[in-house]
């Protein structure tokens, strides 16, 4: 989906430069850049007791032992979402922080987070 975004904007970023359309260029330019960086930056690992996440702007940590659920599948979610895609995980920590992610082994994740906290919820 993210290469069709992309290619889209390259054919408009084409389209601009023809009509002679530079600040227009130039804000397809910057939208193309943040989309490039967020397809090759964004992970998550494990180090320790903590989840690192990286997404282009977002990062952060969490502590693995106070995530008190994983709702496996999840497709509809409003908050913090550093992932590319539309499907994947809501991890409740802290009671009532949560956080969406799209690792591309779901199963693999849970089961990684698990052997660090065996006290984690699955909701499927």
């Amino acid at each position: 989906m993210i290469t069709a975004l992309i290619s889209f904007l390259l054919v408009l970023s084409i389209i601009t430069i023809l009509e002679q359309a530079y600040v227009a260029f130039f804000i397809l330019i910057a939208i193309m850049s943040y989309l490039v960086w967020m397809w090759y930056d964004t992970y998550y690992m494990i180090n320790g007791n903590q989840l690192l996440y990286k997404s282009a702007l977002l990062k952060g940590s969490i502590d693995i032992r106070s995530i008190v659920e994983i709702a496996k599948n999840a497709k509809i979610y409003a908050g913090v979402k550093p992932s590319l895609s539309n499907k994947g995980v809501v991890i409740t920590y802290n009671s009532w922080d949560d956080i969406f992610m799209s690792p591309k082994d779901i199963d693999r994740f849970i089961n990684a987070l698990k052997d660090v906290n065996p006290g984690i919820a699955t909701i499927e």
